[in-house]
């Protein structure tokens, strides 16, 4: 009750106040003022570029990759770098890869079927190749 009472006694001051608000806004909008700050322009800093599963099926292949592979995908291209890792290797470890070699039944290095890729030891000096295992399987001068 108590604010009808109050509207009721107040009603020009009200209204005046009303009409001037109406009034500035539209007085703003026929001017074009805008009070709102202007944002300042956004630059570009870096791209993200967000993969969906759709990659990760193609890829799929890989994930299901032996340790044996992966060892050898790790090392491709970088013949030196396979080297080193190939000598670390045990025979038994050595036998499973598809980019090592046993050599000469004293150790590992990087190889294939075709036998050690480096044919010469770290002076120039050609190796002698009696015989090498490539996945187990002796090839060349085997001992029977």
């Amino acid at each position: 009750m108590e604010e009808i009472d109050f509207i009721k006694s107040n009603y020009l001051s009200i209204s005046i106040v009303v009409f001037i608000i109406l009034g500035l806004i539209f007085i703003f909008s026929i001017r074009g003022i805008n009070l709102n700050p202007p944002k300042p322009e956004s630059k570009l800093v870096q791209e993200v570029v967000v993969e969906g599963l759709d990659i990760m099926e193609e890829n799929n292949e890989k994930l299901k990759m032996q340790p044996s592979e992966s060892f050898c995908e790790s090392y491709l291209g970088n013949s030196s770098e396979l080297e080193s890792a190939c000598s670390q290797l045990t025979e038994s470890n050595c036998n499973q890869t598809k980019c090592c070699v046993y050599l000469n039944g004293g150790k590992c290095v990087a190889g294939d079927v075709n036998g050690p890729t480096y044919k010469t030891d770290l002076n120039g000096q050609l190796i002698t190749i009696d015989s090498y295992y490539y996945l187990g399987k002796c090839q060349g001068k085997c001992p029977t």
